[in-house]
């Protein structure tokens, strides 16, 4: 499986993609506006089309605030903790939910929360430390993150839900664990200590095992940082050289190696299909992103004419987003790649860059700049044939 990876990254590298002649796929963009102030960004869409993110608000341009757009409404201040100055929202399950962390009054505290329509925001606490913070909720509105224990001296992974309220997962043995990621099954994967915090694990956690050492590829540190129901884990791990390589993890085989050698690459997401994304140096040095399949191994994503591209989401279609170059390397630019399609790019509303950010199987979103990037906005990609 790794040479299969190799052989396909590798000849895949030596391949340009240009910008030029491609048409604009099947997506139109629509300008989400901001909640008063210059800058917006959109880190989160659901299958409905509610889009969440974070905004700049009038009169302080430092103060970000969540935001929840969808077409009825538009976009819809989601305020803060107890009147904190700061929140953000990164995530939004099919029903609504939203997941995301604001500041605390007085600004030195900041606490994971989930927003309904229904209840508003819910502070959803720590560890008995003083912050916390969010990285993934699956379908059923299960959060995980990490939070500071007791004497903010250590900070451990953790798992809310509404029912349990939010569980300490533990470590390997250290003082330090973050979960990354979750299934829709309630399988954990993330990152942990070992003992006497000389080397970090990635682990797998489930009620019935607990914390699962993942193990490394011969290297001292090791990251899990998405799962799929079945159990299948990616990541990325140093190995006995030093190197960092994207790996694939699964209780059958094991940790399996699936970088290129003598080169760096990490994987970050996974879809249902076992399609993982990430990101890996080609032959050349320069950064592209990347689809690996168990039967297809690594396809490079190439760029839109420029040398370096990155994916950030692929949605369980097979559709990956994420961010490129374009010719002469003057701007960086969203894209929509698939393998009937390759990579395209996506409208710019304000004429600049642009980034794509999450995927769901309907939807883009992101954010767009005009041309001096003095003002972005989020942004969302629908298809055509739904506006």
């Amino acid at each position: 499986m790794t040479d299969k990876f190799v052989a396909a990254f590798l000849a895949l590298t030596a391949v340009a993609v240009s910008a030029a002649g491609h048409r604009t796929p099947g997506f139109v963009a629509i300008d989400l506006g901001s909640l008063g102030g210059r800058m917006s960004e959109a880190w989160g869409v659901n299958a409905k089309g509610l889009v969440v993110g974070r905004s700049a608000i009038a009169g302080n341009p430092s103060a970000y605030h969540a935001f929840a757009w969808s077409p009825e409404s538009g976009m819809r201040d989601l305020g803060t903790l107890g009147g904190g100055s700061q929140s953000w929202a990164n995530a939004v399950t099919d029903e609504g939910v939203v997941a995301g962390y604001g500041y605390l009054p007085g600004a030195t505290a900041y606490h994971a929360f989930v927003w309904t329509s229904a209840n508003g925001l819910i502070d959803i606490g720590t560890l008995g430390g003083s912050n916390s913070a969010p990285s993934a909720i699956n379908r059923r509105g299960s959060v995980v993150g990490y939070s500071d224990v007791a004497n903010d001296e250590t900070y451990h992974a953790f798992l809310w839900n509404e029912r349990g309220g939010m569980i300490d997962l533990g470590t390997l043995g250290g003082r330090f664990s973050t979960a990354y990621a979750i299934s829709d099954n309630g399988v954990v994967v993330g990152s942990s200590a070992t003992a006497n915090d000389n080397m970090s694990h990635a682990f797998m956690w489930t009620r019935e095992t607990g914390m699962i050492d993942l193990g490394t590829l011969g290297g001292y540190a090791s990251w899990a940082h998405a799962v799929t129901d079945d159990g299948v884990v990616v990541g990325n791990s140093q190995t006995a050289s030093g190197r960092n390589h994207a790996f694939a993890w699964s209780r059958r085989s094991g940790m399996v190696d699936i970088g290129t050698p003598g080169l760096d690459s990490w994987a970050e997401k996974i879809n249902a299909s076992r399609e993982a994304i990430g990101q890996g140096y080609t032959s050349a040095g320069t950064r592209h992103g990347f689809m690996w399949t168990r039967s297809q191994g690594g396809l490079d994503l190439g760029t839109l004419g420029g040398d370096s591209s990155y994916a950030t989401a692929v949605n369980d279609r097979g559709m990956v987003v994420g961010g490129s170059w374009t010719p002469g390397n003057l701007i960086w630019r969203a894209f929509a790649w698939s393998q009937a399609s390759g990579m395209e790019p996506l409208e710019t509303p304000a004429g600049g860059r642009s980034q794509a950010n999450s995927i769901s199987n309907n939807y883009i979103v992101g954010s767009s700049c005009d041309t001096f990037g003095a003002v972005c906005h989020a942004t969302l990609w629908k298809p055509r044939d739904r506006t």
